[in-house]
C-alpha cells in the first residue's frame, strides 16, 4: 500500500481509534529494532501469501504427481480459500485475547507445519489437509498484522508501517509464485513447499526474538462482525469484492494451463511470465496511491475498467503470443491495486461502526470466499469447456462488480 496516500493514512489512523488499538506514542520515530519487527510481519505476509498461491504455478506438476485432472487439483486452491472464508471470523474471535507477539509466533508455526506436511504429501487428501492447516492461520494473520504494525510505531509513521507489511503481498506476487514455480519445475513441487516451511521457521524465530509483547486490546465477537455486515457501505464492499475477486481467480488460478494450451507457451517459460505479472503488480500496488488521493471512487472504477480490458484481450487474442503476454501487464497492475483500494474503502466505511477489525474480517471472508468460488468455477470450466472460456466468464463477473460500483449510492458518497 503506497505510503504517500492520504486516503490510506486516514484509514489506518482510523483503525487505531475504532478498533481499540490506540496507544500514546512518543514524537520520535520508531527504532531500528521496531522496524525489524515490522519487517518480520512483512516477511510473514510474504510467507503466507506465497503458501496460499503456490499451487497456481504448479497445478500441472501437482496434478501429475497425485494423478488427478488439473481442474480437480484446483480444489487445493478452492478448499484453502473456502476454509479461510468460513473460519476467519470465528478463529479471530477465539484468539482475540491472546498476546499478539505469541499469536504471531504460533501462526508462523502453523504455516511451518502445513508446508512441511505438504512437502511430504503423496495423495490429494494429505495435500488438502496440509493446505487447510495453513488456511487456519492466514485468516487470523490478516486480521492482526496491520494492527500490530500500527501499534509498534508513532502515529505519524503508521502509514509507512502499514505499507511495509502489505508490501509482503506485492513481493509475494513478484517473487513468491514465480520462484516457487521455478523451484517446483526444477526440483519437484515437494521442494517448493519445503522451502516455504523453512521460511516460516525463520519468521517464527524472527518474531520470537524481535517482536515485543503486544497484549490484546480488542474485544472481537461474532456479533460485531454481524453488526458490520448490516452496515450498508460495508455490505456493499463485501459484494463488490466478491464479484471482482471471483472473476480474477476464475482466470488466474488456471493461468498456467491457459498459457500452455491456448497461447502455446512452453512450460519452462511459465515462471518468467508469472514474474512479469508480479512485477506489474508491484507497480500497480505502489502507484495507485496518487490516483486514490484524488478520488477513491474514480481510481476504483478506472482499475476495474483496466482489469476488464485485460480479460477482453485474453479472450480475443489469447492465441497470439505477443498480445497474450502483453495483457499480463495491465492484468497484474489492476489486480494488485484492488486490495489497496478496497481495504482503504473498508477502513473509511468502518468509521461509522467503530470496529475496523470486524469490517476487516468481513473483507477477508469476501476475498477468500471469492477465491474459492472462482477457483471452483474455473476448474469446472477448464474440465468441461477448456481454458479458452476462462477469460470471458471472468470478465463477466468483473463487469458486474463495475456496474455495482458505478450505480451504488454508497460508491457515490466516496470522495
Amino acid at each position: 500500500m503506497p505510503s504517500s496516500s492520504p486516503a490510506t493514512g486516514t484509514a489506518t489512523g482510523n483503525s487505531r481509534s475504532s478498533s481499540g488499538l490506540c496507544a500514546t506514542h512518543p514524537p520520535k520515530g520508531a527504532s531500528v529494532r521496531t522496524w525489524l519487527a515490522i519487517l518480520a510481519l512483512a516477511v510473514g505476509c510474504f510467507s503466507f501469501v506465497s503458501s496460499e498461491l503456490l499451487p497456481v504455478g504448479l497445478l500441472g506438476p501437482i496434478a501429475d504427481g497425485i494423478h488427478l485432472s488439473v481442474g480437480m487439483t484446483g480444489l487445493l486452491v478452492t478448499g484453502f480459500a473456502l476454509f479461510v472464508a468460513l473460519t476467519a471470523g470465528p478463529l479471530t474471535v477465539l484468539t482475540a485475547r491472546f498476546d499478539r507477539k505469541w499469536l504471531m509466533v504460533a501462526l508462523m508455526g502453523i504455516n511451518l507445519a502445513g508446508n512441511a506436511l505438504a512437502a511430504s504429501a503423496n495423495s490429494f487428501a494429505m495435500l488438502l489437509l496440509a493446505r487447510l492447516i495453513v488456511a487456519a492461520g492466514i485468516g487470523i494473520f490478516w486480521s492482526i498484522a496491520t494492527a500490530m504494525a500500527i501499534r509498534l510505531v508513532p502515529e505519524h509513521q503508521a502509514v509507512k508501517a502499514t505499507s511495509v507489511v502489505l508490501g509482503g503481498l506485492a513481493v509475494a506476487s513478484v517473487l513468491g509464485v514465480p520462484l516457487g514455480t521455478f523451484i517446483g519445475q526444477s526440483l519437484g513441487w515437494h521442494a517448493a513447499f519445503l522451502v516455504l516451511a523453512g521460511l516460516s521457521l525463520l519468521v517464527c524465530l524472527w518474531a520470537w526474538a524481535l517482536v515485543p509483547s503486544l497484549p490484546s486490546q480488542g474485544s472481537a465477537s461474532l456479533k460485531a462482525i454481524a453488526v458490520a455486515y448490516r452496515h450498508g457501505p460495508i455490505r456493499f464492499i463485501f459484494f463488490a469484492t466478491s464479484l471482482v475477486m471471483t472473476g480474477n481467480f476464475l482466470a488466474y488460478t488456471y493461468i498456467t494451463p491457459y498459457l500452455q494450451n491456448v497461447t502455446g507457451i512452453a512450460p519452462s517459460w511459465i515462471s518468467s511470465l508469472l514474474l512479469v505479472y508480479g512485477l506489474a503488480g508491484v507497480l500497480g500496488n505502489f502507484s495507485i496511491g496518487r490516483f486514490m488521493a484524488r478520488s477513491l471512487r474514480a481510481a476504483l472504477i478506472g482499475t476495474l475498467v483496466v482489469l476488464i480490458a485485460s480479460m477482453a484481450l485474453l479472450w480475443a487474442f489469447g492465441d497470439v503470443k505477443p498480445v497474450a503476454i502483453a495483457s499480463l501487464v495491465p492484468w497484474g497492475m489492476s489486480y494488485a491495486a484492488l486490495p489497496v483500494l478496497l481495504q482503504t474503502w473498508v477502513f473509511r466505511a468502518a468509521r461509522q461502526t467503530g470496529d475496523s477489525e470486524a469490517a476487516l474480517s468481513l473483507f477477508v471472508i469476501a476475498f477468500n470466499g471469492a477465491i474459492a468460488t472462482g477457483a471452483l468455477a474455473g476448474g469446472l470450466v477448464v474440465d468441461t469447456l477448456g481454458p479458452k472460456a476462462l477469460a470471458p466468464l471472468a470478465g463477466m463477473a468483473m463487469v458486474l462488480s463495475l456496474l455495482l460500483v458505478m450505480r451504488s449510492r454508497h460508491a457515490h458518497d466516496l470522495p
